[in-house]
């Protein structure tokens, strides 16, 4: 009997400079793989999100690009305003169910806590670090 071929996510470092945008939310989904729901519902979770905020780009990633085990029954949700800051816990369905369908959230629901981290001030460590340059060139004058 011939081999499944499992469709592997490509893995992306979406905070190195070559891929980084601040316009790019990374979505992380931690689900199980005992049924085909779990993978249906991240996609459709990427379709939503997509369809709610069209002028913001996401980024998938399902269980660390295939790195880690999900738990048995596992479906969590992780969000990030970019790939350079804090994830923040959306929904964990791990103590939910049976019935299966309560796994998941209603969409929707998430969206004020959505929209609180888009809202998150990360200041740029960057431009921080160029200010104080500045400021102890003032101080040393």
């Amino acid at each position: 009997m011939p081999k499944k071929n499992k469709k592997r996510q490509r893995e992306i470092d979406w905070s190195a400079e070559a891929n980084f945008q601040k316009n790019r939310s990374i979505i992380y989904i931690e689900h199980s793989m005992e049924c085909p729901i779990f993978s249906l519902k991240a996609e459709e979770f990427l379709k939503f999100l997509q369809d709610q905020i069209p002028e913001r780009q996401f980024a998938l990633i399902r269980n660390g690009y295939g790195k880690m085990q999900p738990r048995a029954g596992a479906f969590e949700i992780e969000f990030a305003q970019n790939a350079r800051t804090s994830r923040h816990c959306l929904w964990s369905g791990l103590d939910k169910g049976p019935p299966r369908r309560d796994k998941f959230p209603q969409f929707e629901n998430l969206m004020p806590a959505i929209q609180r981290v888009l809202k998150k001030f990360y200041p740029d460590p960057r431009s921080r670090n160029s200010a104080d340059d500045g400021e102890m060139d003032e101080a040393a004058t």
